[in-house]
């Protein structure tokens, strides 16, 4: 893809396995997007492609400069997802907040698996804040576009909120 979006500040993505490669890709068409939401549906989810190696002389720019806000959706904290989420925690330097949406109860051992894995505080985006929420909704609508975040109103439909923790 040749041509960039500056106006787009919020994106949702859905994907039936972790595909980095892809996101990378679409990413560098947006290089103001503040908001990224990524759908893994849980049916359709495969082994994980193997990624490139990010290229810090060819950056993303909103990796760079923009995107502060990311939320995962149907995470279960496996091999795939982890790598997944590690690229977003290890490369972007402005991130503010990761939400992990998982279907499942977490407990205090499986979130410090978590942020071992993760390798929370050794990447670019020391000071990001990961909340996990337990989640049973599948899917993103929106239905106003002319809100900010079209989605942000809705991801949270169906979330048991008393699980939801920031570590």
């Amino acid at each position: 893809m040749k041509h960039t979006m500056s106006s787009v500040k919020v994106l949702a993505l859905g994907f039936s396995v972790p595909d980095l490669n892809a996101v990378i890709d679409v990413l560098r068409c947006f290089p103001c997007l503040e908001t990224l939401y990524v759908i893994w549906e849980k049916y359709l989810k495969m082994p994980m492609k193997d990624g490139r190696e990010y290229d810090p002389l060819d950056p993303v720019k909103c990796l760079e400069t923009h995107l502060k806000k990311l939320v995962l959706t149907n995470y279960e904290g496996d091999e795939e997802d982890v790598g997944f989420a590690k690229f977003f925690v290890l490369n972007t330097k402005v991130l503010k907040e990761i939400k992990f949406r998982v279907n499942k109860k977490v407990n205090k051992k499986w979130v410090a698996d978590q942020y071992r894995l993760l390798e929370v505080g050794t990447g670019a985006c020391r000071d990001a804040q990961l909340k996990f929420i337990r989640s049973n909704s599948k899917f993103l609508d929106a239905h106003d576009l002319s809100i900010a975040d079209p989605f942000g109103c809705y991801i949270f439909n169906g979330v048991d909120a008393l699980s939801e923790q920031s570590y």
